[in-house]
């Protein structure tokens, strides 16, 4: 067996880190499904094998904690296979959006918190949740870019944008 040399080590170590964070994009996972490559066994096992990933001495060093989510999904044949689809990829797609949303909500909220409010967080977080799903019923505002061209000739409209 031929032993790889620092130099080599790095870059794989790079190109593995990068694959793995790719993994948190659902679009991404949509588009490996729709070429095949999830039905390939070496694929699947380089899947596997990734999962070196979550020991906490690699996970350190991922920029985006989803894609960990992403891996371990990925390990059942039912996930790959529904990945194949436009829609399953969208829902997922909108499952991270809406996550990453509440998580810094919540997050903002801790950090404005005086000391030892921190239990009425947790008491109330059912509470927030309710309030929140009523506010995103009230903004089903979707705005549409236009290309630069249109917009020129359009006048904007600021008051969608203070939401």
């Amino acid at each position: 067996m031929q032993m790889e040399t620092p130099e080599s080590e790095k870059t794989r170590f790079e190109v593995e880190c990068e694959f793995v964070q790719a993994l948190a994009n659902p679009n991404y996972l949509n588009f490996l499904a729709q070429r095949g490559y999830f039905k390939e066994e070496y694929f699947v096992n380089y899947l596997k094998y990734l999962l070196y990933w979550k020991n906490p001495q690699y996970a350190r060093c991922l920029k985006f904690p989803q894609c960990l989510h992403m891996l371990e999904a990925l390990q059942s044949q039912q996930f790959r296979d529904a990945m194949a689809y436009g829609p399953s990829a969208k829902f997922v797609e909108d499952q991270v959006v809406l996550q990453w949303q509440f998580y810094l909500r919540k997050r903002h909220r801790l950090c404005m918190l005086p000391e030892g409010e921190d239990q009425d967080v947790e008491e109330s977080e059912e509470e927030t949740v309710e309030n929140e799903q009523k506010e995103s019923d009230d903004e089903d505002v979707v705005i549409i870019e236009k290309p630069e061209d249109e917009q020129a000739a359009e006048p904007t409209d600021t008051s969608l944008l203070n939401t």
